[in-house]
């Protein structure tokens, strides 16, 4: 077996067997059901995304399926419905075939069927016979049938468990050893503080992963993946770095989150949703998408969408772009370069609007990829027209009334890009990091682009090609953003709330980015008033020695060396950065607080508190001061050094004061991630990062971080514990109890698993399904390993769970009914455990975990 998951499950089984046939009975039908998810989450990922959002529609679905029949569903819509259509190629010559194709006696997916049918029958459940050729994907429907029958809606005899049972591992098998997909590379990434990421393997060889390891340069999100035409995510479907357990979607979709159950050890995990809440009905379309036919306007024939009822003239812009797409001899490719909602498609749409008067252009197509229009009471998503290279010759081909096949298409457009049968063309690709492989569809237009025809793209991404002539949107100039504020502010009608002075502040607050402008305006307008936003601004050196030369030299010592410090670095700085880099060994031991109260009481800094956390800002002014000054002082290389480790932290704004502190130090980690290469070369930062830790307890997730990505479990532990004895919220000690009890799990260190376990199901407010988790957890291990049952502590550890337990009965589904019954059973108590599983079989005379106790119980007392 090649897939890591399924031989954990393996092993589940071969325990079981030892137990019961009804348990191993139950067990092969949780193996089918992970089995049956497994692969339709699998096929999910294999479909490309599309402008129906195929991928996103089974997805919404599936988070919400709470039968094991919705996903045996799936897999039939995925494989023989429109669905298919989206299917990468890369698994048409292996996983459909197999799933599609009719097999016959001689092949493993017609066995696989018929043994599930004999299953059928040794049950005594009605069945319809099975052809003579039969297609795999009917197993998942024959297998939910089985599974419903009996575990779902039936009472399984014992004798009939052990004929059916073997057939079905055998059934299951099959597929596992056989489907082409559990041959293919998957992998657990994680991204490490360097931008690299952690491979952990869920299948024998993951070379395809390798180039992860070594590149900082690629952008996966945590989670499980299989490699095909390129790494795809299963979503749904969720593990951690070291394997320690698999969890999968399980339904119970409430509010903006869902369930996921592990059938290895039967734990439950919630998931957030907020990704899956979207509606699974066509969005509206952007207000900036080309319209759907060709109208002349002016000398070309165009689909331009609607320009902006009101457009700030960015001049020099607007004379550069119009001057490059002018030319007929050079630069067949222009790009538009910015942040979002900088004005690209604003200043695209006002020069080609105006190349329609002159003679350049006799066609021009706009083409848009737009997911997101930024509006001024916020971002709104939207219906995407273009998402790759058949999306585009298709709506080419829809706007000049051609019905050609998408291969044709394809080959149509690509000529038309060369030499336009309607004479000369411009195409413009509006938010073209959208389109689902921007460097695929570049390379494309790039092959067949020829001038005079032009193409000019929009686009938030530049590093991933080159263009023939890119131009960079930056902020607005002054006089831009007063025209924008201006007529921004009459359309809200809150003129008279904007002083001289506010505009100012807030040009240089949004460093003239028009959207946030509109934003800012947005708020002064729902709140009624106009938020204080605002610095110091000077320029002149002779003002500056006179407003603060006499004063400086009236400072310590120590205050001078932190003023420059924090002159040298143009931002401001969380307090604890400061001390923390001014604390460290290399340094001259001072007092640093002493120092920044000094420097807050002459005027020099301003200390602003944002949720408890300090930030140091040195006004401008001030700043361009210690600038000069530190020209001729006398520490300056002991300054720079300083410097160096404080850049680390990153930069904080006014704008960002409120997430400022963590995201500083999530930088520094970064920062640190990029220069080590060793645990004795961490040890020397720890230090500085200790220091921060104990007035911001939240660091010590990061030196957990680096910790494990060099696998070192026991500082794991040491730091987590440390972490653990902050007066932090009791969510938070949860999750840590949590992740403490697994590094122990995975480290083979039950005393710390089982201690971890006990101080969790203790915290105020606790959770039932937390304590029946943890429950479970302490049942297994004592059902695992005979010392865990002879162990002194044992019984101490089991009266504290109980007594936990025991307080929440009158919320116990059966379930945890019958996990409170093996506590019971283990501290030596059948009697009750006795009355306790009674208690879960009235609740649900069905639920398996209550019979196998039940059974137990009844054969302990023989």
């Amino acid at each position: 077996m090649n897939y890591f998951p399924f031989e954990r499950m393996q092993s589940r089984i071969e325990a079981s067997k030892d137990d019961s046939d009804l348990g191993y009975f139950y067990d092969l039908l949780l193996y089918g059901e992970f089995l049956t998810k497994t692969i339709a989450l699998y096929l999910v990922s294999t479909i490309n995304e599309d402008t129906d959002r195929t991928q996103y529609r089974l997805h919404h679905n599936l988070v919400r399926a709470n039968a094991i029949g919705d996903f045996s569903k799936a897999i039939e819509d995925i494989v023989i419905g429109p669905a298919a259509q989206q299917l990468s190629s890369a698994i048409r010559e292996y996983e459909l075939k197999e799933l599609t194709q009719r097999a016959t006696k001689t092949d493993w997916q017609y066995e696989a069927q018929e043994l599930i049918i004999e299953c059928l029958t040794i049950f005594g459940i009605e069945h319809d016979k099975l052809p003579t050729k039969s297609p795999l994907r009917n197993w998942f429907h024959l297998f939910t049938f089985l599974r419903n029958k009996t575990k779902g809606h039936g009472a399984p005899k014992v004798n009939c468990c052990s004929q059916a049972c073997p057939k079905l591992e055998k059934s299951i098998k099959l597929i596992v050893n056989n489907f082409s997909a559990f041959k293919r590379s998957w992998v657990h990434l994680h991204r490490n503080l360097n931008g690299k990421y952690r491979v952990s393997k869920l299948t024998n060889d993951v070379s395809e992963f390798d180039y992860l390891k070594r590149e900082a340069t690629h952008n996966f999100t945590n989670g499980i993946y299989v490699f095909l035409d390129y790494p795809r995510e299963i979503k749904l479907f969720f593990t951690n770095a070291e394997l320690t357990d698999f969890w999968i979607s399980n339904g119970n979709l409430k509010k903006d989150y869902f369930e996921t159950i592990s059938y290895l050890s039967d734990e439950r995990m919630i998931q957030s949703a907020k990704d899956f809440l979207q509606p699974i009905t066509k969005l509206p379309g952007s207000h900036t998408e080309g319209h759907s036919q060709l109208e002349l306007i002016g000398n070309s024939y165009t689909n331009l969408p609607k320009s902006p009822d009101f457009y700030v003239t960015r001049r020099e812009l607007e004379k550069e772009l119009k001057n490059v797409l002018l030319q007929e001899d050079r630069y067949p490719i222009v790009t538009l370069l910015g942040k979002g909602g900088v004005g690209k498609t604003s200043l695209a749409l006002d020069i080609v609007s105006k190349l329609t008067t002159t003679n350049r252009f006799e066609l021009i197509i706009w083409f848009s990829a737009r997911d997101i229009d930024l509006l001024i009471d916020g971002p709104k998503q939207v219906q995407t027209k273009i998402l790759n290279i058949e999306d585009i010759a298709k709506e080419y081909c829809t706007l000049l009334d051609s019905k050609l096949k998408s291969a044709d298409a394809i080959q149509y457009f690509s000529n038309e890009l060369t030499k336009n049968s309607f004479g000369t063309a411009l195409y413009i690709f509006d938010n073209f990091e959208t389109v689902t492989n921007p460097i695929e569809v570049f390379e494309w237009i790039n092959t067949y682009i020829r001038n005079p025809n032009k193409v000019l793209i929009t686009s938030r991404i530049s590093r991933n090609f080159k263009a023939d002539y890119p131009i960079e949107i930056l902020g607005m100039t002054e006089d831009e953003c007063k025209e924008l504020i201006n007529s921004t502010a009459t359309s809200l009608k809150i003129d008279h709330l904007l002083s001289k002075e506010y505009i100012e502040n807030l040009i240089i607050e949004s460093d003239g980015h028009p959207y946030i402008i509109k934003i800012l305006l947005g708020e002064v307008a729902k709140r009624g008033k106009a938020t204080k936003i605002q610095r110091i601004v000077a320029d002149q050196e002779k003002i500056l020695s006179a407003l603060f030369k006499r004063t400086f030299n009236t400072l310590s010592p120590a205050a001078k060396r932190v003023f420059m410090t924090l002159c040298s670095w143009n931002s401001m700085i969380p307090m604890i950065a400061v001390e923390a880099v001014m604390w460290r060994p290399e340094n001259d031991k001072m007092d640093i607080q002493a120092a920044i109260e000094e420097l807050r009481q002459s005027s020099f800094i301003d200390i602003i508190n944002e949720n408890g956390n300090d930030i140091i800002n040195v006004p401008l002014a001030a700043t361009l001061f210690g600038k000069s000054e530190l020209e001729v002082y006398p520490e300056k290389i002991k300054v720079l050094a300083d410097r160096k480790l404080l850049m680390e932290f990153g930069t904080t704004t006014y704008s960002n004061l409120s997430s400022g502190l963590v995201q500083n130090i999530e930088r520094k980690f970064r920062a640190i991630s990029n220069r080590i290469s060793s645990i004795s070369e961490f040890e020397t930062e720890l230090p500085i990062l200790e220091y921060i830790a104990s007035k911001y307890p939240k660091t010590y997730e990061y030196i957990i971080q680096i910790f494990e990505e060099y696998r070192d479990y026991n500082k794991i532990k040491y730091y987590l514990r440390e972490y653990l004895k902050n007066n932090i919220a009791h969510s938070e000690k949860e999750a840590l109890w949590i992740k403490l009890a697994d590094v122990c799990k995975h480290t083979q260190d039950w005393e710390g698993e089982s201690h971890s376990l006990i101080e969790l199901i203790q915290l105020p407010n606790i959770e039932l399904r937390t304590i029946s988790d943890a429950a479970n957890r302490i049942n297994n291990h004592i059902y695992n390993d005979y010392d865990a049952r002879v162990d002194d502590y044992k019984g101490e550890m089991l009266s504290i769970i109980i007594k936990k337990f025991k307080s929440k009965m009158n919320e116990c589904d059966a379930t945890d009914l019958s996990r409170l019954g093996w506590l019971l059973l283990n501290e030596n108590n059948p009697e009750e455990a006795e009355k306790v599983v009674k208690k879960g079989l009235v609740i649900d005379p069905e639920n398996n975990y209550c019979q196998r106790l039940m059974s137990r119980l009844e054969n302990t007392t023989r």
